[in-house]
């Protein structure tokens, strides 16, 4: 039996679902926005995967409590200590009350969305995914659910690790893994802004970045003068950790043509979505190869 395909994996960045500088608070216009075109992607025949970021919610948390570091470069030794216990269980509270805020949303609008949470049966080592990949029960899951037409809806977590105790597993990397077993044609990381600017979007003279291009063979990412400004409280990473995810995409999943990073409810995140290009948004593509 052929592998079940879908024609998206949709990233709900955490700006396009909380209000990051305000603690675990929705930003219920951009979710409700992004809730509504997914539900009419849906209507139009669309298949997709959907995975959601934290924003503020989860990752205060684990910083507070430093549940990313575990329990370092020491080896664990079991039970756990009181305050990594403490903080991944709040952690982990935290992210799954933003998962049923995100899945109430789609809900409302149609999608039969269905969760699939990494912890306990997705492990990391170091934070990195065992073995380099997800355990197959996991992918076979999702696909199992798309065959259904239901919708797969996963989360950034905390990860039971088997070199530090536990960890955090970011949403970007589930973008990868979908993409490629899902056998994604595009992926859309959707945000609170219209893309990559060339400084933070809030600076006068910020330029949004319109295409990326990826060199295949020495991985590095085409862009010219791109601040990567990080906000302190993002245990995952910030723009360069979106970038890297796309660049990991396009590198790891080849029947993956295109990345698009739009803003949430835009005219461009439904052109993005249905794999246009979108005029108002940045555009990661592979860059041509000469010919041996």
């Amino acid at each position: 039996m052929a592998d079940e395909k879908c024609d998206v994996v949709v990233k709900i960045g955490g700006s396009a679902c909380t209000k990051k500088a305000v603690f675990e608070t929705l930003n219920e216009e951009a979710l409700n926005a992004s809730a509504k075109q997914l539900g009419e992607l849906l209507k139009d025949g669309g298949k997709m995967a959907v995975i959601h970021g934290a924003g503020s919610f989860g990752h205060q948390q684990a910083r507070e409590f430093g549940v990313s570091k575990g329990t370092g470069d020491e080896a664990p030794t079991y039970p756990l200590n009181a305050r990594l216990l403490e903080g991944a269980a709040k952690t982990r509270l935290s992210v799954t009350t933003l998962n049923k805020y995100v899945v109430e949303a789609l809900v409302k609008e149609n999608v039969p969305a269905m969760t699939i949470s990494p912890c306990p049966f997705v492990h990391t080592e170091r934070k990195k995914l065992l073995g380099g990949h997800l355990p197959p029960e996991a992918a076979q899951g999702a696909k199992e659910l798309l065959k259904r037409g239901m919708v797969p809806v996963v989360h950034g977590d905390v990860t039971l690790d088997v070199a530090q105790g536990v960890a955090i597993l970011s949403g970007d990397v589930w973008m990868v893994e979908f993409c490629r077993e899902l056998h994604a044609k595009y992926a859309v990381f959707i945000t609170d802004v219209d893309g990559v600017f060339t400084a933070p979007p809030t600076d006068p003279g910020a330029q949004l970045v319109p295409e990326i291009l990826l060199d295949p063979v020495t991985k590095a990412l085409e862009l010219k003068g791109v601040s990567m400004d990080c906000a302190a409280h993002d245990v995952t990473g910030g723009l360069k950790a979106k970038l890297d995810s796309a660049a990991e995409v396009l590198l790891q999943a080849p029947e993956v043509e295109c990345v698009f990073i739009v803003r949430a409810g835009s005219e461009a995140a439904a052109e993005a979505l249905r794999g246009r290009v979108p005029k108002q948004g940045t555009t990661l593509r592979r860059m041509a190869t000469a010919a041996a």
